[in-house]
């Protein structure tokens, strides 16, 4: 049976397991309330500061999109997804095409300024 694609706004199943678990976990805090993580603290403080950390872990934003990519071949990827491509069937040579589109459109913003740098002096 074949894994199925996420539509590419929706969620990881990741993401959504972990908003459930921060979820309950906010739920058990309000219903136990501060006395628990000082018992915890005292009790494992190894434990307190792996659950710290996994938690600011857990809530920090990540970074997405085009400011995720840490080399062009991420940058191609990026530019498919955009445009709804499921990163299932995206290919190499796919990749090279959408770079080579991008910078394509980068000379033409390019030019479009240069235009305007002239008409400007």
């Amino acid at each position: 049976m074949k894994p199925r694609k996420p539509k590419p706004a929706e969620p990881s199943t990741r993401d959504k397991l972990s908003a459930s678990f921060l979820k309950a976990f906010q739920n058990d805090f309000e219903t136990y309330g501060v006395e628990t993580i000082e018992k915890l603290r005292e009790e494992s403080p190894s434990k307190y500061a792996e659950i710290a950390a996994k938690l600011i872990a857990a809530i920090e934003p990540k970074a997405e999109g085009f400011e995720a990519c840490k080399n062009m071949r991420d940058v191609g990827i990026s530019l498919l997804k955009s445009v709804g491509v499921s990163e299932y069937e995206i290919t190499e040579d796919m990749i090279a095409e959408a770079l080579k589109g991008n910078d394509e459109f980068i000379n033409a913003l390019q030019a479009i300024r240069a235009a305007a740098e002239g008409q400007m002096q």
